[in-house]
């Protein structure tokens, strides 16, 4: 993995989407199949963690959504942009769009502790089937995924807030 303290703003841009980004437009509408179906097959021994569950991570999926159009059609430009010509008016835009994109993170960061907490930490009841274990297990992952994600944005935005 790249040192995201020093590599170029383009680079760790172009690590974020072929790593998280590809990964995520993936697994989302996948992982959101996985949370209906043991939703609907365990709704009467596990209906009300699992429907907690649903609720949280369709706005988990409807935020990473919102978030990943915001930076590859906005905010990925800018920096690209700024990385190529570090001029104040470009690095003002790019801090502007940063905004709107760490309140996500936080909204992002909360949801996950949610669904951790609902889930008393991803508990595999006595009752599940295989497809409860594989979508816990995925829940986890995409957990761990978003935390590194998270922070290697973080990394890269408070470089850019630096350069003012």
């Amino acid at each position: 993995m790249a040192n995201f303290e020093t590599e170029s703003y383009s680079k760790t841009i172009e690590y974020i989407l072929k790593n998280h980004h590809t990964p995520l437009k993936k697994e989302l509408p996948e992982l959101e199949k996985l949370v209906y179906t043991i939703f609907k097959v365990h709704f009467e021994d596990m209906g009300d963690v699992l429907e907690k569950v649903h609720e949280l991570y369709g706005r988990l999926k409807t935020t990473l959504e919102s978030h990943i159009i915001k930076e590859e059609r906005a905010l990925f430009y800018s920096i690209r942009d700024y990385d190529r010509d570090k001029s104040k008016d470009l690095l003002e835009e790019v801090l502007e769009g940063i905004k709107s994109v760490e309140m996500d993170n936080k909204e992002i960061e909360e949801l996950v502790k949610e669904i951790r907490k609902v889930t008393d930490d991803y508990l595999i009841p006595p009752t599940s089937c295989p497809t409860y274990e594989n979508t816990y297990d995925r829940l986890k992952d995409l957990e761990k995924n978003l935390c590194e994600h998270i922070e290697i944005e973080s990394t890269l935005f408070l470089r850019l807030k630096d350069e003012r």
